[in-house]
């Protein structure tokens, strides 16, 4: 005689708000690495680029740079003499975008975990 196995409906809805959860953090870390574009200028949210902005503004900070002299954007087009300040705005700006995301994403999270989002497909991640 085989035995029937079956997993609890209480389980399978947690693995259900499991799954959704993950992919609603995929889903917003997608929406950071579009980035944003400050005065024809794009800069990318990916985590490799918040960190390649951070040690450029570090390193011109300690040197005491004010310009970098040639920038590479994340569109892989090259400033000449750019200013550290515009990269420094840069990096405020996808910070604040990047802390405005999370905060969509704990709203939609909470809805999950009350049964009253039943999946990401469609969500709204302009902050």
């Amino acid at each position: 005689m085989s035995q029937s196995w079956f997993i609890p409906k209480e389980e399978t809805e947690m693995q259900r708000k499991a799954n959704l959860l993950l992919e609603l953090e995929s889903e917003r870390k997608a929406a950071e690495a579009q980035g944003v574009e400050i005065e024809g200028v794009p800069y990318s949210g990916d985590p490799s680029n918040r960190a390649a902005l951070l040690e450029s503004v570090q390193f011109a900070r300690e040197e005491g740079r004010e310009t970098f002299e040639k920038w590479k954007d994340s569109a892989g087009r090259f400033h000449r003499d750019y200013p550290l300040s515009c990269v420094e705005n840069g990096l405020r700006v996808i910070g604040d975008r990047r802390g405005k995301l999370i905060a969509r994403e704990a709203e939609y999270a909470a809805l999950i975990e009350a049964g009253e989002l039943t999946s990401v497909e469609g969500l709204d991640w302009e902050v």
